[in-house]
């Protein structure tokens, strides 16, 4: 039995090697090149003939029998123009003039039977002479065959056979899911030094909208089957992780202005929160060999990214997708057993929020809602919640698609996220009720009040938000002009810098209709205080300070020495009644006035 064992064992790595022997191999592998160059193509067993395809389809024994080497230019472009075939809603449909190619060589071995031999081998050549420059950006190539695209009846990228008529915008084959609209594809990434990746793997259309735009949201994944279970490469430059089982290719047209950032900088200011974010960077995208525009590669917030991130078990995780309890990975239980808690009791009660505060991570549920409050997210809180638990851990929620945030910076999101009609979107009251039973303890309150008040001077802070949209211009000015050319979207490079001043503003103003509205909601009518104590005294490296207020306030506090100087100034939320706050404080010897409002109470520090 055991030499059985070894023989087919020995028989099994002779036919891998027999197959990879038959593999056709390139003299160059794709990436980016400045000029037309010869490429070869070889194969170890000389009775082999080889085949190749430059539209991106796989390779036949009807296609080209590769004779000598190939000059890289022109001649070797795509041929299919698969850009003027109608991928969407015709009124969503923009048809250029023409695209910008680069060139795509497929090829594999074929018997005298004409039956391969071996798998196919794809590269994709960027080449800067011939115009296909992405101005600094990675490039990514995938490569499919066109019926798996285009087809009537199984082209994931059509309206195709599963469009009605009557809803021509909410219907067709770019909306069907599952495993069986996965399609067979090579999948090529590019660094401008041509480190990265080149491997088969699956496709699939994704997102709500984004499916249904001429710039598809797609979907890919390594599996086994394709050959190479993860992509292991280091695509985002905000994280130290190389290894992904998903990815998420998302298209500038999403952003719900033509800045396309939206949900790009949104991430990035998110990621400086207690939240699990994703991380994205902007690429070049073609298809087939045809320039597609520009996409964002990014994370998908799914159980594969919890276990990558959080270092959880992947077989222990609960992840909903939405507040009725949609379930994506593992069990909905446990969350249905916390809202029907929440619902059917006062939080106010120090007993039912003391349960509920072992159930949540309470700060990182705070820095959500507050993110979402304050980047004025109109897609929240009805759509687009995601929060997960190992366990019966704690739940804690992930920030993700912020394609309609950071544009009106007036908008009343704490309206909002409040809210208790009878509506369903943007809000419900289904969707609220976390936040709104939570507001009613008031240590809640305090702490969700005084950490947006934090958070207004630190990570939303103009000055450190400002960058993040300055880089991203820089990422993007120089290929806009070729979004503009391929799709119209932005309708052209002078909007879109009217767009990016638009997120400018956003960032720089929405500070202060946030400040009003929580005055408005938290803070409205006059207060009164009293400093119950305030010790020790003499002090060295802290106060405590017992106030009495009869409402909740946020008030300055300050600490000025007998001269006059003030050393501390701060605005604080108190709660009402009774409220201990601790100050470090970091005072030469002496007596100090500690102002809280208009009211003041003398103390000593002795170091």
């Amino acid at each position: 039995m055991m030499r059985l064992c070894h023989l087919l064992t020995a028989t099994l790595l002779l036919c891998i090697a027999s197959a990879n022997a038959q593999e056709v191999t390139f003299s160059t592998p794709g990436g980016f090149y400045e000029n037309p160059f010869e490429l070869t193509l070889s194969c170890n067993q000389r009775d082999k003939v080889i085949h190749y395809t430059t539209n991106g389809n796989t390779p036949s024994a009807n296609d080209p029998v590769y004779r000598s080497p190939l000059l890289l230019d022109e001649s070797l472009y795509s041929h299919s123009d698969i850009y003027t075939i109608l991928n969407c809603p015709e009124t969503m449909w923009f048809l250029p003039e023409t695209v910008q190619k680069c060139i795509v060589i497929r090829a594999a071995a074929f018997d005298e039977n004409g039956s391969p031999s071996g798998k196919v081998t794809t590269n994709t050549y960027l080449i800067k002479s011939l115009g296909c420059d992405t101005h600094g950006l990675p490039a990514v190539s995938i490569c499919a065959d066109s019926l798996d695209l285009f087809d009537y009846e199984r082209g994931i990228f059509v309206p195709g056979a599963y469009q009605d008529p009557s809803n021509p915008e909410g219907t067709g084959n770019y909306y069907q899911s599952g495993r069986e609209w996965e399609r067979h594809m090579n999948f090529e990434f590019y660094e401008t030094d041509n480190k990265g990746v080149n491997q088969q793997a699956g496709l699939r259309t994704h997102g709500g909208n984004g499916r249904k735009l001429q710039q598809k949201c797609v979907k890919i994944y390594a599996r086994e089957e394709y050959g190479k279970k993860r992509f292991n490469h280091p695509f985002f430059e905000t994280i130290s992780d190389s290894s992904f089982k998903h990815l998420i290719l998302k298209p500038f047209t999403s952003s719900w202005t033509q800045s396309g950032i939206n949900d790009y900088v949104s991430n990035q200011i998110a990621s400086r929160l207690d939240l699990e974010t994703l991380a994205s960077r902007p690429i070049a995208l073609y298809l087939n060999g045809e320039y597609w525009g520009i996409y964002y590669i990014h994370e998908r917030p799914d159980e594969n990214y919890l276990e990558d991130h959080c270092h959880v078990d992947i077989n222990g995780i609960n992840l909903i997708e939405d507040w009725d309890g949609t379930c994506e990975a593992g069990s909905n239980g446990n969350f249905l057993v916390l809202y029907d808690f929440i619902a059917n009791n006062d939080l106010a009660d120090p007993d039912a929020y003391s349960y509920v505060a072992s159930q949540i991570d309470i700060s990182n549920f705070i820095d959500y809602q507050i993110f979402e409050i304050f980047s004025a997210n109109l897609d929240w809180p009805a759509n687009n919640m995601r929060c997960w638990q190992e366990g019966n851990g704690p739940w804690r929620w992930i920030f993700f698609d912020g394609d309609i945030g950071l544009i009106t910076k007036e908008y009343d999101a704490f309206a909002n996220a409040s809210y208790d009609g009878p509506s369903t979107y943007p809000a419900s009251s289904t969707s609220t009720l976390f936040l709104r039973k939570l507001l009613e303890n008031e240590s809640f309150k305090v702490a969700f009040l005084n950490r947006f008040n934090q958070l207004l001077h630190s990570a939303f802070a103009y000055e450190t938000t400002k960058p993040l949209k300055d880089k991203a211009f820089e990422k993007l000015e120089g290929e806009i002009p070729n979004q503009v050319a391929r799709f119209h979207n932005p309708d052209s490079l002078q909007l879109w810098e009217q767009h990016m001043e638009g997120i400018d503003a956003f960032l720089s103003l929405r500070e202060r209709h946030v400040v009003r509205q929580m005055q408005e909601y938290f803070y409205s009518g006059n207060y009164s205080l009293t400093i119950d104590a305030l010790f020790p005294s003499p002090a060295q490296s802290e106060i405590h300070i017992l106030t009495n207020f009869d409402k909740t306030t946020l008030t300055t506090i300050q600490i000025i020495d007998l001269k006059g100087r003030v050393h501390m100034s701060l605005e604080h939320t108190f709660g009402a009644g009774q409220y201990e706050l601790i100050l470090p404080i970091h005072l030469p010897s002496g007596i100090y006035t500690l102002r809280i409002g208009e009211t003041t109470r003398k103390f000593v520090v002795i170091n």
